[in-house]
């Protein structure tokens, strides 16, 4: 079975059973959990509207109707949103460059005279200089759904110009001068550590095993850089 073949399967799969889980959908088609998270989200940039529900009862159900949200902006919150925008543009390492590009045309083609007048001036009158960065790899946004998880994975990246594996617990996201890392929690090492995104090569469910780290998030993991003594 191609991929075209398997993520049209995965689409029917949903729709007959209205809510199905990941794991779900890879008994039934045969393959990993980590290529159905993949095949959802090339789906998802294909623009099938899949929703994702989280819980016990969670799983996934398609869309019928794509949602449509509206901002309530003053002139002058517009004109910051705008100018946010551009600038992003020129050091942003995150994967929504073409959704941010396209807000930034719908605000130049606002129906509103005064201010497109207004935008069009700022986006003619103003320059981001673009600088040079490393893009982020695909896996960033499974990265997201790990932290949620807190889930035991096996984790293959690079340290120090070799290949390792490690068993980790994703705790979340740390940007710092547009450098994208990842904070693990080291279940071998007993500390927490951060790994550049761009170094990562592969992420899998390793061992069930039940680690106790919600005290641990992103806001005091520096607590943890240290191994914990025996």
């Amino acid at each position: 079975m191609n991929k075209r073949e398997r993520q049209n399967k995965l689409v029917q799969a949903i729709q007959n059973n209205k809510q199905i889980t990941a794991t779900e959908l890879a008994a039934n088609l045969n393959v990993s959990k980590r290529t159905i998270l993949r095949d959802i989200q090339d789906l998802e940039d294909q623009g099938v509207k899949i929703l994702a529900k989280h819980g016990k009862l969670g799983g996934y159900q398609l869309q019928e109707t794509p949602n449509s949200y509206e901002l309530e902006l003053t002139e002058n919150q517009l004109t910051a949103l705008f100018l946010i925008l551009n600038e992003s543009q020129s050091y942003t390492t995150l994967p929504y460059k073409e959704e941010i590009n396209a807000i930034i045309k719908k605000c130049l083609n606002l129906p509103y005279t005064k201010m497109r007048r207004a935008l069009k001036k700022l986006d003619r009158y103003i320059k981001f200089d673009q600088q040079t960065h490393t893009d982020l790899p695909p896996i960033f946004s499974e990265v997201l759904i790990y932290c949620t998880e807190r889930n035991v994975m096996a984790m293959e990246y690079n340290t120090n110009g070799n290949v390792a594996t490690e068993n980790v617990i994703f705790i979340g996201l740390l940007c710092t001068d547009g450098l994208w890392k990842a904070v693990v929690f080291e279940i071998g090492l007993g500390k927490t550590n951060e790994i550049p995104i761009v170094d990562i090569h592969d992420i899998s469910y390793s061992f069930e095993k039940t680690i106790k780290t919600q005290d641990i998030t992103i806001n005091n993991y520096q607590q943890f850089l240290n191994p914990t003594e025996s």
